[in-house]
């Protein structure tokens, strides 16, 4: 099977086709909010320091190209959040009952954007220079606050708060010890009705200990799932997992009024319950989503209900390398203006106006090439790191670890060096793809799910290399026009820069052209690195929780009507370019004298 193939046997592919394209197209715009107010802010604050009108000229240029994304961007936010309630209705429900605290602050993020946007604005020739700077600090402040709320419950999907990964970096797989594990809190008037010994040896259910009115308790993710499974199509105790593990002894010598008790505990109304003649066929007949409701938010409960979603281990990470994208794709897109003006500079430019652009570009130049390296040596590694170790199924389908494809990591010989990149010791072992189960998510005891392969698809080791190779080049082209705007400030790099042969305080045409092709590689290699992301989650739509055939709608959408929505939006985005076009570019041309 090719790894196109592969991807597409994942079920709900269309489904996950829009949702990516949808979700692209407003990340795309989004990296910008989070680039261009920082980039505002530090250009005032050039001004405050040097007085030098340019400065306030650079800024302003910046927190208009602000002000058009943020309107477009919030559009397709909406847009988004449309598509994820009506095709994913079961995971929107899911966030909105356990982990709906960072999506309700970001609303009060989306309010202290839009207050600070338009007051930076609006008031840009009422407000003095100090008072813009510190609204342009509130303004990216606000940005990188609403991108926090969401990365974190992007963060849990990824890898909830609780999961034990299935792989150590010995080389130990756990696979046949019920790994990987999902931590929980169970309500301890829960835990009697349950044989535990049974869930210990048959479901590997670990017991962590007791605290307060409940046992922590780690439960295979392949079990959870099918919880999960069940409680959205609606199953009865009597059909579930859970029934091979029902202490009927002890169920038995409850009376009806007790076990009424613990249904009007667990939200099941007791006319639902009538007609049952004996407490184990009233516990039996109990729905599985109001006993797994029960424990999630005992479990919420216990971790924090506004800290749960922050807790995931690769959420630090994930913040770093998100805001160090946008970053990245705003310097080398404000780069690429910049450089297109330097082209078309007219002989009879005027001087200030001139000066202007030099200064612009020379800021841009080194604001990219600090911004990727950044991205690259500290919040690249650092999210590789926390991926390798806490979801090895997507690390080894990353690196290709499969002796069923062609393996650019070994033909590279990059898989040499990876575990001291990944696991910081030459002696540890890469996860082999081959070796992690095919069926790790489904749960025998119930049949197995509609899903072919629990594995991430192998389509993301190409994705990530051509990521990982279009960035590098466009590394080394921010680290070579750096190196040419700071060459007067640096003896040394003047020195190295006229053995090669370039000269110039400015890029020579050549390397004025390649600005543009630049962004754009900025932007596609942003746009790979979110594909590996949410493709290599598959098929989970929550990581050990809930798989993508749960999450999505009963009722798909035809292919034709997908595709018209992907047409939509598509041409959204080539509104936005328009608008850039005859907004900021148009009016910025330079006036012959």
């Amino acid at each position: 099977m090719s790894a196109v193939a592969h991807w597409s046997s994942y079920p709900a592919a269309g489904d996950r086709l829009l949702s990516f394209i949808g979700i692209e197209i407003h990340w795309a715009i989004l990296q910008y909010v989070l680039g261009l107010p920082f980039m505002t802010f530090i250009a005032l604050l050039l001004y405050l320091r040097s007085k030098d009108r340019a400065w306030m000229r650079f800024a302003r240029t910046l927190a208009k190209g602000f002000v058009i994304v943020f309107a477009v961007g919030a559009a397709t936010g909406t847009t988004v959040e449309f598509g994820l309630v009506l095709l994913w209705p079961n995971l929107t429900e899911a966030a909105g009952r356990y982990i709906y605290f960072p999506l309700y602050a970001e609303i009060f993020a989306f309010l202290m954007e839009v207050v600070f946007l338009y007051m930076l604005w609006y008031g840009w020739n009422k407000l003095p220079p100090k008072a813009l700077a510190a609204v342009a600090f509130l303004g990216f402040l606000g940005a990188w606050y609403s991108a926090s709320m969401i990365l974190s419950v992007n963060s849990y999907m990824v890898a909830p708060t609780g999961i034990e990964p299935a792989y150590k970096p010995s080389g130990v797989y756990l696979y046949s010890q019920g790994y990987p594990k999902i931590q929980v809190y169970m309500p301890k008037d829960l835990v009697p009705l349950l044989n535990v010994t049974a869930l210990q040896k048959v479901a590997h259910v670990d017991i962590l200990g007791v605290y307060g009115d409940s046992v922590k308790v780690a439960i295979p993710a392949r079990v959870v799932q099918e919880l999960v499974r069940e409680a959205w199509s609606g199953a009865k105790l009597q059909d579930s997992v859970l029934v091979h593990f029902v202490n009927k002894t002890t169920v038995q010598h409850l009376t009806l009024a007790q076990v009424q008790a613990l249904a009007a505990k667990l939200g099941v109304p007791a006319a639902s319950l009538a007609g049952t003649k004996s407490p184990v066929e009233m516990l039996l007949s109990i729905p599985v989503k109001n006993v797994l409701d029960y424990i999630l938010i005992t479990t919420v409960k216990h971790i924090g209900y506004m800290s749960i979603t922050f807790k995931s281990p690769v959420y630090p990470a994930t913040l770093m390398h998100t805001i160090g994208s946008a970053l990245t794709v705003s310097g080398f897109t404000v780069l690429a203006g910049y450089a297109l003006r330097l082209l078309r500079m007219p002989k009879d430019a005027d001087p200030e106006y001139k000066r202007y652009i030099e200064k612009a570009f020379k800021f841009a130049a080194i604001f990219a090439a600090i911004a990727i390296a950044y991205q690259g040596f500290i919040a690249g590694h650092e999210m590789g790191r926390a991926i390798a170790y806490w979801n090895p199924e997507k690390f080894a389908a990353i690196e290709g670890t499969s002796e069923h494809i062609l393996s650019l990591s070994k033909l590279l010989h990059t898989d040499k060096i990876m575990p001291l990149i990944a696991y910081g010791s030459l002696s540890a072992k890469l996860p082999s793809y081959d070796k992690i189960p095919v069926n790790y998510c489904k749960c025998s005891l119930t049949g197995a799910p509609n899903i072919p392969d629990c594995r991430p698809p192998i389509i993301i080791h190409y994705l990530y290399y051509t990521k990982i190779g279009l960035a590098i080049l466009i590394g080394l082209y921010g680290l070579i026009v750096a190196l040419i705007v700071i060459r007067n400030r640096l003896g040394i790099v003047d020195k190295v820069l006229n053995m090669v042969g370039i000269r110039g305080e400015l890029p020579s045409r050549f390397w004025l052209m390649l600005a543009p092709i630049a962004a754009f590689v900025a932007q596609l290699v942003s746009t790979l690195g979110w594909a590996v992301r949410e493709i290599g989650r598959k098929p989970w739509t929550i990581y050990g929780v809930m798989t993508v055939d749960v999450a999505r709608t009963v009722n798909p959408a035809p292919t034709w009507q997908l595709a018209l929505i992907a047409i939509f939006l598509v041409s959204i985005s080539l509104g936005l370019i328009y608008a850039v076009y005859k907004i900021l570019w148009v009016p910025g041309k330079p006036r012959p004298r």
